[in-house]
């Protein structure tokens, strides 16, 4: 216990007096949480040319309410498809100035597939929500209806992902570092000192990464007016097993490849490759079957299942995201125990 205390007491000494690491690393929660978030959650200032001089329809109205787009009125519609082709406006919707024909023709430069896709997502919502005034026969229903926006529904996977790297970057850098010091190599020589070693180190940096995430959540959450829900409880208690998952497995990873820069990349490149598979940016569900079951073979899927619960209010599995991620933490233990085990009998 004395030196589990120790090693705790200097690990903690050296993060407060790196003020710089601290606002550095809560400064990246915020980018991805603010600026990766926004953007995940889709364009909510397109430029949209509407050409309707006899407002035939309310389209404009509608369209501007939607927040989606920033409507321009066009009385030419030539002039309306030269600035479509110079990219002043990325969008134009005719709409047909007969009374009797309800045809709106949208246009767009037919470069940009991004742009198609959010186009057709806010027209879809613009005319399904006021189909009467349009006189359109199109409909939609949500058999579960929800409050929350696209930027509610991403931000519990960005936290997830959050976890990760604040876990894996913490643990790696510091660890990894620490054995090049040979600081830990006389720890393990010492009776119990590799277990101390390991329960130190993971305590300070469960602690260091849960409050760097609290605070960007706070901090970001006014900013990008995004929900994080009334679970203080389950916040608190999934933020610490996600982290706790993360570390475990980032001490194995560290143990195992040694140096900071192949960590780095190993790590980097992992960390991209959980976020797209992992439902934080496209539902799961949408995915092939082989990467469906890739998907919930992997820890992050549950920690993204767990804030979703907690944040939103949806349904969620908590038990069972609980239990695998304790099981991928303890497994990631397992291993770093093994590896420094082995390490130790050759020093």
């Amino acid at each position: 216990m004395h030196q589990i205390l120790a090693i705790a007491y200097k690990d903690i000494l050296q993060w407060t007096r790196r003020p710089l690491y601290f606002l550095s690393s809560i400064l990246l929660g915020v980018l991805i949480l603010w600026l990766v978030g926004n953007t995940l959650s889709g364009s909510n200032s397109i430029p949209f040319g509407l050409y309707d001089p006899e407002q035939v329809s309310e389209l404009s109205r509608h369209l501007t309410e939607s927040k989606r787009f920033v409507v321009s009125n066009y009385t030419d519609i030539s002039q309306a498809k030269k600035d479509l082709a110079l990219g002043r406006i990325a969008v134009l919707a005719s709409v047909s100035q007969d009374p009797l024909d309800d045809e709106v023709t949208v246009w767009t430069e037919g470069h940009n597939p991004l742009i198609d896709q959010q186009m057709a997502l806010g027209l879809l919502s613009v005319l399904t929500q006021k189909a009467r005034e349009l006189t359109l026969p199109l409909h939609s229903a949500a058999l579960f209806p929800v409050t929350f926006s696209a930027r509610d529904y991403i931000t519990p996977g960005l936290a997830a992902y959050l976890c990760y790297v604040l876990a894996s970057m913490n643990i790696g850098f510091s660890w990894i570092y620490e054995w090049m010091e040979k600081t830990y190599k006389q720890i393990a020589l010492a009776p119990n000192g590799v277990r101390a070693a390991i329960i130190a180190k993971t305590s300070t940096v469960i602690l260091e990464a849960s409050m760097v995430l609290w605070l960007a959540l706070i901090i970001t959450s006014h900013l990008a007016s995004f929900n994080i829900g009334d679970n203080f409880a389950g916040l608190v208690g999934f933020t610490i097993l996600s982290i706790f998952c993360f570390t475990c497995i980032g001490l194995a990873g560290a143990c195992l490849l040694r140096t900071i820069r192949i960590y780095t990349m190993t790590i980097s490149i992992l960390g991209v490759a959980l976020m797209f598979v992992s439902g934080v940016i496209v539902p799961v569900e949408a995915m092939p079957a082989w990467e469906q079951a890739l998907a919930r073979a992997l820890p992050m899927y549950y920690s993204a299942d767990a804030f979703k619960g907690i944040m939103l209010g949806t349904p969620a599995y908590f038990l069972r995201d609980a239990a695998i991620l304790v099981s991928w933490g303890c497994a990631g233990l397992g291993a770093a125990a093994m590896l420094l085990g082995r390490r130790k009998a050759v020093l």
